[in-house]
């Protein structure tokens, strides 16, 4: 990377317009990538620095590149929430739906840190909502263990699979009766969730209730 370019990527990642439009202008590329293959759309992206993140697009950035790890500027966008960047990127081309080396999308981040808005956008453009990654979790099992239930709530009015099993054939129910989410449970009951599946252990959620001993819990799934 030359010192133009170093420039212009630090500027970018720093959320320093003026300086990003002149390295621009003397000739910075705007893909250019650092030693982890990230871009400095990807930076500005992740930071929420959408004057910046609109300077590149109409400067040619590429959404579509991926760093190391399989991810692109539209997972960081929508993992810190910034609805009108993940927007931005989706229409000037990067799909929703994309995943990373591990299976993840940028749906299931936006689920696991609490954005509901950024979720409906991110379904209404072609995210698949029952998405599995390597480890067979969807986005409503990381809305699950992390209580949003905003989130939850968002994913289930769009055809979420309430009953989905991940490589352990543990489902959204199972992760919330292990952890003592009453309402969560109680969400998931009255959405239809079948308490009587079963993990590849042969255990129901009852069971996971029954580790922690949640009294109360205990009636809700017998």
């Amino acid at each position: 990377m030359n010192q133009v370019d170093k420039t212009f990527f630090d500027a970018a990642a720093a959320g320093e317009v003026a300086k990003v439009s002149a390295m621009l202008a003397q000739g910075a590329d705007v893909n250019v990538i650092n030693g982890d293959s990230r871009t400095a759309l990807m930076r500005a992206a992740k930071r929420g620095h959408e004057q910046i993140v609109r300077i590149l697009l109409d400067h040619g950035a590429d959404v579509t590149i991926r760093d190391f790890n399989g991810k692109t500027a539209i997972m960081g966008a929508a993992k810190k929430g910034h609805y009108d960047i993940v927007k931005m990127l989706i229409e000037a081309g990067s799909k929703a739906d994309v995943a990373d080396n591990n299976g993840r999308t940028a749906l299931m981040r936006a689920a696991f840190l609490g954005y509901p808005s950024v979720c409906q956008l991110l379904i209404d453009n072609g995210a698949n909502v029952n998405a599995q990654d390597d480890a067979g979790r969807t986005a409503l099992m990381e809305a699950c263990n992390a209580c949003n239930v905003d989130v939850i709530r968002t994913l289930l009015a769009n055809n979420a699979n309430i009953d989905a099993q991940d490589d352990h054939g543990c489902t959204a129910l199972m992760r919330v009766a292990y952890s003592g989410y009453k309402e969560l449970v109680q969400l998931l009951l009255e959405a239809g969730a079948n308490k009587d599946v079963q993990d590849k252990a042969g255990r129901t959620a009852i069971h996971y209730v029954r580790r922690e001993n949640f009294e109360e819990l205990k009636e809700m799934l017998k």
